[in-house]
């Protein structure tokens, strides 16, 4: 049964296939609490003047998802580049999952939007 594994990987990492955004969603969460949550929060709300809440921010929700990836990518201010830190497929999917937890509603981001 690997290659289960493998396909559901290749699956998850290349946005193909019914339910791949829900699947990186569920990804990025984990990547969201390994990375991201001792920053922003584990609810998103962030720490005021310290590190800016996920939850609501206009950045987050905007349809294009191009700035919240120059941002993670990049780095801002305090926050730190994760470009070529981590895999691009877990940078897709955090940003998935921020765009879409606690009252978002932004669409998924792709490993390909990330570059």
């Amino acid at each position: 049964m690997p290659w289960l594994a493998l396909l559901a990987l290749l699956v998850l990492s290349t946005g193909c296939g019914k339910g791949a955004a829900e699947e990186r969603i569920a990804f990025g969460e984990n990547v969201y609490v390994r990375e991201c949550a001792r920053c922003h929060g584990d609810d998103g709300e962030g720490y005021p003047r310290v590190y800016p809440a996920l939850a609501g921010d206009p950045i987050v929700t905007l349809d294009s998802p191009e700035p919240m990836i120059e941002i993670v990518t990049s780095g801002r201010e305090a926050m730190p580049a994760f470009g070529g830190q981590i895999p691009i497929q877990n940078v897709a999917a955090v940003i998935s999952y921020v765009r879409a937890a606690w009252g978002n509603h932004a669409g998924p981001v792709t490993p390909a939007q990330v570059k």
